[in-house]
């Protein structure tokens, strides 16, 4: 009774309670239960504080209360043990026991109930920051969320942002935890508070840390570029050491407990706005354990003011991704596939992914950019990426072998005409593509000369032309001399009669 009696006096010459602790070196929690107390007796207003003997036996009244108020929990204590084995908040539990059994007791009373049931394991440092200096970053699941879009129930995982010193927070569910995920529930959340705390106090999943250590960690490239984009600093917690960021840990299975547990199933979008009208007008407004303070107050009256402003676009998502390049000349990215220059063949790269573009880079290098496939499966190929005679053959497209016979000559345009219009199980484009490249070797004209020859003849391959030009039959006969004139027009040396005069004569 002395120790109460010595806060009381303290806290009258000082006026807070804040004083009062700083002064007498205890807790400002234990200074305010004293003072509260001995509100309600009238204690404070009188010139004088009571005696010890007086303030002792006052004390032990409110004991006895506090006695007949707890004995009244006795009935439900089986179910109370029950639902602290299941790591159900006391916050929760109050609730549960005011809807299924009437009980109007407080939370202290409760508290104090439930105390020895309690395993709070080992001891630990609170560590209190100034306003606006860190926010608390985690994901935790939740339970069973209906997915409209799969048509089925899924596992929900809570993403939760709290202010370290204000314990306002933001909350979504979502199904997923990868980086495209990651970074937009950020986004969502500097909207929320409107505004970035200085730090990040993050768990080391991979979309946000891709090097786990103690000290030599690295970050995801795409979370950096965030961090760069808001200015915060992303601080990871060290390996295995979870309570490093207590602050929303705890705010985790406070949200699983007081607003998850117990509801029916609900889809995501139904979950998220009840979730965000329970922060609002219920989490936020409740005297918070620890800081004894409501926190969207806290929030509203003493830190926003000392957030970052928000920049004036928010962050484009961009992923960074390793790969290598293949002897097709493409990389392999999510499915889908990207060319780069042939001399890169078998190099690894990075390929930087926006909404819309895929820039691959050769160190600090661009080497590559191509508008980011829309599927899986899909190819972007860039011609010119190709050794020159590789090339070549993907651009002898049939379209384009008819413009190039064209270009060549009549004849040359008339045999590919007669190649690609047959209606043939073969596939005669490999043959014009031989055929027209056979001016590599000889000149434009020799190969018209050529063609024209074999159209005469009507022999429409490969090998019948390339032998023209071997053995230099591309020169042109007169185009009045035919086959059967000319067979006509050799005259004999002698008469035919001489010719035949050594043969037998036959019987008459």
């Amino acid at each position: 009774m002395d120790d109460i009696r010595e806060v009381l006096r303290t806290f009258k010459a000082e006026g807070t309670i804040k004083g009062t602790a700083r002064t007498l070196n205890c807790a400002r929690g234990t200074v305010r239960r004293y003072v509260r107390w001995a509100a309600e007796r009238g204690y404070l207003g009188s010139a004088e504080l009571p005696e010890s003997g007086e303030l002792a036996k006052a004390w032990g009244e409110r004991e006895q209360g506090d006695a007949a108020v707890r004995a009244k929990l006795l009935p439900f204590q089986v179910d109370i043990e029950g639902w602290l084995n299941q790591k159900i908040s006391l916050v929760r539990i109050q609730d549960m026991l005011v809807e299924r059994h009437g009980w109007r007791g407080s939370y202290n009373t409760l508290k104090r109930f439930a105390e020895p049931m309690r395993d709070d394991g080992e001891s630990f440092v609170r560590i209190e920051t100034a306003p606006g200096a860190e926010a608390q970053v985690d994901f935790g699941l939740m339970g069973m969320v209906w997915d409209p879009e799969a048509r089925r129930a899924r596992k929900g995982w809570l993403f939760l942002m709290t202010l370290s010193n204000s314990r306002h927070m933001y909350g979504e569910i979502v199904f997923r935890q990868d980086l495209a995920t990651w970074i937009a529930c950020h986004t969502r959340a500097f909207e929320w508070f409107g505004g970035v705390p200085k730090k990040l106090t993050i768990d080391n999943l991979k979309a946000g840390v891709v090097k786990v250590a103690l000290y030599d960690y690295k970050a995801n490239r795409t979370y950096v570029e965030q961090a760069e984009h808001y200015h915060f600093m992303i601080s990871p917690c060290r390996p295995r050491e979870p309570q490093h960021k207590g602050k929303v840990e705890s705010g985790v299975k406070y949200v699983r407990n007081a607003f998850f547990v117990g509801r029916p199933l609900m889809d995501l979008s139904e979950a998220n706005r009840a979730l965000k009208a329970w922060i609002m007008e219920k989490a936020g407004l409740r005297i918070h354990g620890t800081t004894k303070m409501k926190p969207l107050e806290a929030f509203q009256e003493m830190e926003k003011a000392f957030l970052l402003p928000l920049p004036d676009s928010p962050f484009e998502l961009t992923e960074w991704k390793e790969a290598t390049v293949h002897a097709d000349c493409h990389v392999s990215v999510l499915g889908s596939y990207y060319s780069v220059p042939h001399r890169l063949r078998g190099q690894r790269v990075l390929v930087k992914l926006t909404h819309t573009m895929a820039r691959i880079y050769l160190l600090h290098e661009l080497v590559a950019t191509h508008v980011r496939a829309g599927k899986k499966g899909t190819f972007r190929t860039v011609i010119e990426h190709y050794p020159p005679e590789k090339a070549v053959w993907l651009e002898s497209t049939p379209a384009w072998c008819m413009a190039e016979a064209e270009r060549t000559g009549p004849g040359t345009h008339a045999l590919v005409r007669e190649l690609l219009g047959r209606p043939s199980p073969l596939d005669h484009l490999r043959r014009v593509q031989g055929i027209l490249g056979l001016k590599r070797k000889w000149s434009r004209e020799r190969l018209e000369a050529a063609c024209s020859r074999a159209n005469r003849f009507g022999v429409y391959t490969y090998g019948a032309v390339k032998k023209i030009l071997e053995q230099g039959l591309d020169v042109e006969l007169p185009a009045e001399i035919g086959v059967e004139e000319t067979v006509s027009s050799y005259k004999y040396a002698r008469p035919i009669s001489e010719l035949l005069a050594h043969l037998p004569a036959k019987g008459v």
